[in-house]
């Protein structure tokens, strides 16, 4: 197996860095990065897209369910209620991780990591699983805001 070279992770952390700063106004700071060993997403919440192409896998950001909502709600301007249970806040998620695959695909269009992507998947529900697809790594990174609050960026890849 391959291990994830920091040039293709790179612009990963880039562009959530940019999308929370830009989109909600939340400063991240990158807390840990290790390989993940099972299945079990980090947060409440996750949103899922994969990658085809040279580099196939999947990206997924995984967040607590409040922070989800509050992060939805400030990427909106509006006041957004109703928990995991609101269209608009897995709307929200889904809209998070199109953007951060999408500042990372715009990064890598001309390299060999370059990639397309699928329409987001939602999964929710406290103890949710995503199985990868034998062959691949999962790398995480940890981020955390100016106010502790964490989620994460799963990255499982496969490098053709």
């Amino acid at each position: 197996m391959a291990d994830i070279k920091v040039d293709l992770i790179a612009p990963f952390i880039k562009a959530t860095h940019s999308t929370f700063e830009t989109m909600m106004a939340t400063s991240l700071h990158r807390k840990e990065i290790y390989i993940k060993r099972g299945f079990k997403m980090f947060g409440e919440i996750s949103g899922i897209i994969g990658l085809s192409g040279p580099t196939t896998g999947t990206c997924a950001v995984s967040l607590p369910g409040e922070f989800a909502r509050r992060m939805v709600s400030e990427m909106l301007g509006e006041e957004v209620s109703g928990g995991l249970e609101s269209s608009t806040v897995r709307d929200g998620v889904g809209e998070i991780i199109n953007m951060v695959t999408g500042g990372a695909k715009a990064k890598l269009a001309k390299t060999e990591h370059r990639f397309d992507i699928t329409l987001p998947t939602i999964i929710a529900g406290y103890g949710h699983e995503v199985y990868h697809r034998k062959g691949t790594q999962c790398l995480v990174v940890l981020f955390e805001t100016d106010e502790q609050e964490q989620f994460t960026l799963d990255l499982a890849v496969r490098l053709r």
